[in-house]
Formats: C-alpha cells, sequence, structure tokens
C-alpha cells in the first residue's frame, strides 16, 4: 500500500487516512461490468479502492452507449474488461486490476479463486451464472452482494435498496432468487433492488419490445447504492 502523499490527497476530499486504507487494502471481485457493474467499477475507484478484478465475456456494442460508462463509439467490437481496465488505471495508475474476459460458469469457475476476495460483487444478467456465483461465495463463507433488476424501468426518479432477498418485493429477478435461496437452504443475501415495477413492454414507434431495456439513471442509480453500501461496509 502506497503512502504517497499526492496518492492519499487524491482521494481525500471526505473520507480518513485510516478510512481510505481500509479501501486500499480491500480486496474486491466484480462479475458482470455492463450498465449496473461497469459504474460501480469506476465509482469504487473513484473512492479509492485499490484492488479490484473484474469478470465478464462481453463485447462493447453499440447499443451499449446508452448507459454504459465503459461504452463509447470508437471501441464498439472491444471486450469491455479489458476496455474498462484501461479507463479505470487512468483514474488511478497505482490499481491492482486483473481482467477476466470469461463467462462464469460450471467449465470457468475454477480459473478465479474467490477465497482471494474480501468482498464478491455480482451485476451478472445470467440467472445461471448468478445461482453459481452465490453458491459458489457462500460455500466459502465470502460476502456476496448481488444486482437485482434495473431494466425496463424509467418513470419517476430512481429509488433503490440494499435489503436481505427475504425482504424484496415487486422484482422478477429477485422472485427467482428468493426460490433458489429458498431450496438452497441459504439463510442470508444482500441484494440491491427497487420497489419501482418494470414496464411490461416498451413501446418504440410501431414496435414493442418485449426484451430488456434500458435508461441510464435506472442502472447509475443502483450502482451508486451498491457502491455506498460496499464503501460504508469497507470503512466501518
Amino acid at each position: 500500500m502506497t503512502k504517497n502523499v499526492e496518492y492519499l490527497d487524491r482521494f481525500s476530499q471526505m473520507l480518513t487516512k485510516s478510512q481510505l486504507e481500509k479501501l486500499f487494502s480491500a480486496k474486491i471481485i466484480l462479475f458482470g461490468v455492463g450498465g449496473v457493474g461497469g459504474a460501480v467499477a469506476h465509482f469504487l475507484v473513484r473512492s479509492g479502492v485499490q484492488n479490484l478484478d473484474v469478470v465478464d465475456f462481453d463485447k462493447i456494442d453499440i447499443s451499449n452507449v446508452n448507459r454504459q460508462l465503459v461504452a463509447f463509439q470508437n471501441n464498439v467490437g472491444k471486450l469491455k474488461v479489458e476496455e474498462l481496465s484501461i479507463q479505470l488505471k487512468n483514474i488511478n495508475p497505482h490499481l491492482k486490476i486483473k481482467a477476466y474476459p470469461i463467462k462464469y460458469s460450471q467449465e470457468t469457475q475454477g480459473l478465479i479463486d474467490l477465497s482471494n476476495y474480501d468482498y464478491i460483487i455480482d451485476c451478472i444478467d445470467d440467472v445461471k451464472a448468478k445461482k453459481l456465483l452465490i453458491t459458489n461465495a457462500k460455500s466459502l463463507k465470502k460476502y456476496i452482494i448481488c444486482a437485482m433488476g434495473a431494466g425496463n424501468r424509467y418513470r419517476e426518479i430512481p429509488k433503490f435498496e440494499v435489503a436481505d432477498i427475504s425482504k424484496t418485493s415487486y422484482d422478477p429477478l429477485a422472485k427467482i432468487i428468493r426460490k433458489f435461496c429458498i431450496s438452497e437452504g441459504i439463510k442470508k443475501l444482500d441484494v440491491c433492488y427497487t420497489k419501482q415495477k418494470p414496464e411490461n413492454s416498451l413501446n418504440s414507434g410501431d414496435k414493442t419490445c418485449k426484451n430488456i431495456s434500458s435508461v441510464v439513471y435506472y442502472p447509475i442509480g443502483m450502482a451508486c447504492a451498491i457502491t455506498a453500501h460496499i464503501i460504508n461496509k469497507i470503512i466501518g
């Protein structure tokens, strides 16, 4: 951990030196760096996190530009984790980061040793991968927080909260994960969710979109809530 004065000054606007040093030493791994996860990564690093690994197999698509901080016109087609790593190193050149350009699955889980991390952040869209990560984190007794649904919403000002999965409502993804936790005997799981109901369908001209869509302020709002929760958990 560096004691460089300039480095401490980079992040010292609000937190004390002892709080910052807790952030500097925390080891975090983030799964999924799209609309929510990519913003969480930016916010963590700008807050002083110095050890952050990122996992995502996906490449940047032009449709990501409307909401994903990693996406720009000039990097479409490139791997999200590699582009994100470049961005984050520009924020903090001292950052220790490893990018895993893989899809988390039964076949790839052995590539990542979850026991090396203090905190696991799940921003995966794929339900099967999300369940596997939760199972593996809980078996190691590692802290994990999971993002629930932020898509198919645009009305009102976003309101997110962190709660145990058993307390969630109105969220279709949370319903699936609640049932999974009950079936697997998982007693507690922190998740970030909103009680604001998703749209059943989104109209675009004469078309109706049944896929998950998003506007920038909902995933960013969820990222803010997750980051605040993790930062406060680290610094106590």
